[in-house]
């Protein structure tokens, strides 16, 4: 059979002759097997699927029993093994630094790297590559648009034959076709990872908006705080953290809030200041660290870890910790702990917590403003002023839907002999407990502020005369059997009044529900009374004026 023009000039470019003629089913049977297996290989887009497919075809036709398949590795410049049969375990990397094996691979056909009696043909390369470990006859380069791809190693074939015509004809064709499916496959994942890094980046900025757009509905600062430490939990599946702050008239970072604790009697009483955590000193522990420089720190090892200041209650193996920075002063830091899955904390996690730090801090500082200036800054309540606000709008809520609501005044009993006997400071923290104990046993809906030194006053909306008194009574059996600290017993006598059954207006209203506590007083105290009309409004008092209403 005599061999086309186009035949001839392709098999004189590439330097193989084709093979030889006069084995007809051969050659059949080679191009069938060639034909299927290149189709074969075009159809996988997976990797590790195609290495495996193509490394396979070889050992079944030939019978080798041990090759190796490196790919280049555009990021570090150098042919990585990915794929082996019969080498054991290798995690192997090599770069070509010599002119004539890589122009010998440029060719893009099979060629020895051993001679006739065993030895090297490129000792030098072999040995400066330490690539002696593999027991290579025959290297197929994988060559596409004149860019070697990869390169097949390939030892002995089955029975130790020598690799005739055909089998390098077979080798150099499937060889191309890898060359190519492994491109393709290169250029998929390369796309799908686009994607998915542009899915991710969009869902991330979806996030941020939506984070962002919820801070600024949020006022109160616990609840801002636990809703910034869930987000940021989430965003990096963590198991749990912390919001520290800092407190520049001690120098310390304090412990706001935590999230995530498997006990969780005590983070509640933690985040509802019952408890104090310890605090850290700038530049102590790993917080510490962070809040001194500003700049975000990840340790995923935290046993191998100098600066993490170990505790038996704190059960962390890994952290990130963000600082939260306002005007170019960091406020406090957020961490997150324990990564879930195998891997630690990434710069990906670190860049989504930066972005969440810097909405919180802005909405952190905003309502550390408004929290000082709506609350008292011994007690944690309400201010009086901003009560009278609040109570205001309740009466406008109240016409409008037609609800009701009560105020209860509030007095400690004989509070003035505690100051007297034990001091201002134990007068102090006794108001702070008994103003804990109260805000504590309210419902979230209801306000208290501070009324005046001792005093206390109460919003319950949606309640009326009776339930209020039940509240109240409440309030007073509680505290009763409440100790704080060494002191005496301390008691309450409480006062309720209606809305709109006892006054119609704010100013009305409080003098009524103080009429009912100075009742409660002249009963013998430590009670509580509901205002009536045989009550006599005999104490003075007067509301703030109009003019200092301002909404705040």
């Amino acid at each position: 059979m005599k061999k086309s023009r186009s035949e001839n000039r392709s098999t004189e470019k590439s330097g193989i002759n084709a093979p030889p003629e006069g084995t007809f089913d051969r050659r059949a049977t080679e191009l069938t097997d060639l034909l299927g297996a290149c189709r074969e290989l075009s159809d996988i887009l997976n990797p590790q699927e195609l290495y495996a497919a193509f490394a396979g075809i070889l050992r079944d036709k030939f019978g080798v029993l041990k090759l190796g398949l490196f790919v280049y590795d555009q990021q570090y410049a150098a042919f990585e093994l990915v794929f082996s049969h019969g080498l054991g375990k290798l995690n192997y990397k090599f770069k070509s630094d010599e002119e004539d094996l890589w122009r010998t691979l440029l060719k893009g056909t099979p060629f020895a790297v051993v001679d006739r009696y065993g030895e090297p043909l490129f000792p030098s390369f072999l040995e400066k590559q330490d690539l002696k470990v593999l027991p290579s006859e025959l290297w197929i380069p994988l060559v596409m648009r004149g860019e070697v791809i990869g390169i097949l190693t390939m030892g002995t074939k089955a029975g130790r034959q020598p690799f005739d015509d055909f089998d390098l004809y077979f080798l150099q064709q499937i060889g191309a076709q890898a060359a190519v499916s492994i491109n393709t496959c290169r250029l998929y994942e390369r796309r799908r990872k686009e994607k998915e890094d542009l899915d991710k980046t969009l869902q991330n900025l979806s996030l941020l908006y939506d984070i962002g757009k919820a801070m600024n509905f949020i006022s109160d600062l616990k609840k801002l705080l636990q809703f910034i430490l869930n987000q940021a939990i989430d965003i990096t599946s963590a198991e749990k953290g912390s919001i520290m702050l800092y407190d520049p008239e001690a120098d310390r970072l304090n412990i706001r809030v935590l999230a995530g604790l498997k006990d969780t009697d005590y983070q509640e009483k933690v985040n509802s200041n019952e408890i104090e955590c310890r605090s850290f000193r700038p530049g102590e522990g790993i917080a510490g660290q962070v809040f001194l420089s500003g700049n975000p720190m990840i340790v995923n090892n935290i046993r191998e870890d100098e600066v993490f200041i170990d505790s038996e209650t704190s059960f962390v193996r890994s952290i990130a910790c963000i600082p939260m920075v306002v005007y170019s002063d960091v406020i406090g830091v957020i961490n997150v702990t324990n990564k879930k899955g195998v891997q630690g904390f990434s710069d990906e996690d670190v860049k989504m917590l930066k972005a969440v730090a810097d909405q919180a801090a802005v909405a952190i500082n905003k309502a550390q403003l408004w929290d000082l200036a709506v609350t008292d800054s011994l007690t944690g309540l309400y201010v009086r002023r901003y009560f009278m606000v609040k109570l205001q709008e309740e009466i406008h809520r109240a016409d409008r839907y037609n609800k009701i609501f009560s105020v209860i005044m509030v007095d400690l009993d004989r509070f003035k002999n505690i100051n007297d006997t034990y001091g201002h400071d134990a007068g102090d923290r006794a108001l702070k407990a008994i103003s804990q104990f109260l805000q504590k046993n309210i419902r979230d809906v209801d306000a208290i502020a501070r009324y005046g030194g001792e005093e206390f006053v109460m919003l319950i909306p949606d309640a009326d005369k009776d339930a209020a008194l039940c509240l109240a009574e409440r309030l007073r059996d509680g505290l009763s059997r409440t100790r704080v600290g060494e002191l005496p017993q301390i008691t309450i006598s409480l006062g309720v009044a209606s809305y709109p059954a006892d006054g119609t207006d704010i100013e009305e209203l409080i003098k009524k529900a103080d009429a009912a506590m100075y009742a409660a007083k002249q009963a013998g105290r430590n009670k509580a009374v509901k205002y009536s009309e045989d009550i006599k409004l005999t104490r003075e008092y007067s509301c703030p004026p109009q003019e200092s209403r301002v909404v705040l």
